[in-house]
């Protein structure tokens, strides 16, 4: 279906608003309403990206689409369109080992799994980092701790490959992947409740990784991460409940690690045991302290082993290792990392 018609109304008069018969659909009564599919998705987003929809008209989109529960095709139509309209689709560089996404924000620990990221880029592999900040007021974002862990910001999705055509440490902004997608996600803090969208960011996959790992703050959405991954023909993807909803895996519980592989259409359930003892929360913690435990200034049990277990999980779908084999592997990877940042 080309653009022109997916941008005609579904149903309805004349006089209807372009966006209505969306509304209707989803805001039936209980027995006449359903989802949409993922065509009428598609049409729907490509109608949000292109401003042609009324304020009111996104809020009552994202609430109905919550209130119902998005489904997978819905899911699968979201992001199928923003690639397409982003312009993803047309990056074909196969090079990219891991897609790492971080929208979250963490407030009682800081963001281990930057380390992780760091670890493994200095093994050699290419890895994008892509997230947000700035939802939350009391939450901190990946954005304030790169600079001095070596990361460098890309300005747009070709900066971002170019830059890793070595084993770089990049990460790309949501405000550069699009504005509008900025803005629609940070409607949370005001709507009060997370959208389709909030998930849907994490499953980018904007330079088309041949691996993909993303972090959920509530189980039960593993099936749907899971068919937008196979949707977009990602080979290997992870989904698991992270430390605050970032893909960090809590080194001192256990983990249900939600995987795909090849040739595999059902998705793989498996449970990571706890590396260490259960450990208090610290009552506060530094930005300065991710840096310290990298050069070995900062002695901390569950950050080292949360950065351990977390590229242990990572090393898993690289190198289709079990995770213990993993976490042995990230063991000795931090043995022999460069203290220089």
């Amino acid at each position: 279906m080309n653009d022109s018609a997916r941008l005609t109304p579904l149903v309805g008069s004349a006089e209807d608003h372009p966006f209505s018969e969306y509304l209707r659909i989803l805001g039936k009564g209980p027995k006449s309403r359903r989802s949409l599919t993922e065509e009428e998705t598609r049409g729907a987003v490509q109608h949000i990206l292109q401003g042609t929809v009324t304020d009111k008209q996104l809020g009552a989109f994202l609430l109905l689409m919550r209130a119902n529960g998005e489904s997978q095709e819905e899911l699968v139509g979201i992001v199928s369109q923003l690639r397409e309209s982003l312009g993803m689709n047309r990056i074909t560089d196969d090079r990219i080992d891991l897609d790492w996404s971080a929208y979250a924000g963490k407030w009682r620990y800081p963001p281990y799994f930057l380390l992780s990221i760091k670890l493994l880029a200095e093994a050699g592999y290419r890895i994008l980092l892509h997230g947000d900040m700035g939802q939350f007021q009391n939450r901190q974002y990946v954005e304030s701790f790169l600079q001095p862990l070596g990361f460098s910001s890309a300005a747009s999705l070709n900066e971002a490959r170019d830059l890793l055509q070595e084993p770089n440490l990049v990460y790309l902004p949501l405000s550069v992947i699009s504005p509008k997608l900025k803005e629609i996600l940070h409607l949370k803090a005001e709507l009060g409740v997370r959208t389709v969208f909030n998930t849907a960011v994490k499953l980018l996959n904007p330079l088309n990784a041949q691996a993909s790992i993303q972090g959920i703050f509530h189980k039960g959405v593993e099936d749907l991460h899971h068919a937008a991954a196979e949707s977009m023909k990602t080979p290997k993807n992870l989904v698991f409940k992270g430390e605050g909803g970032e893909a960090e895996i809590r080194p001192d519980a256990l983990t249900h690690l939600y995987f795909t592989e090849k040739g595999k259409a059902q998705l793989s359930d498996l449970t990571a045991g706890a590396l260490i003892d259960r450990q208090e929360r610290p009552k506060q913690w530094l930005q300065q302290d991710l840096l310290a435990l990298w050069q070995g200034e900062l002695e901390d049990t569950y950050g080292y082993h949360a950065v351990i277990g977390s590229a242990g999980a990572a090393l898993m779908l690289l190198e289709d290792v079990s995770y213990g084999e993993g976490v042995q592997k990230a063991r000795e990877l931090w043995e022999r990392r460069s203290l220089k940042c």
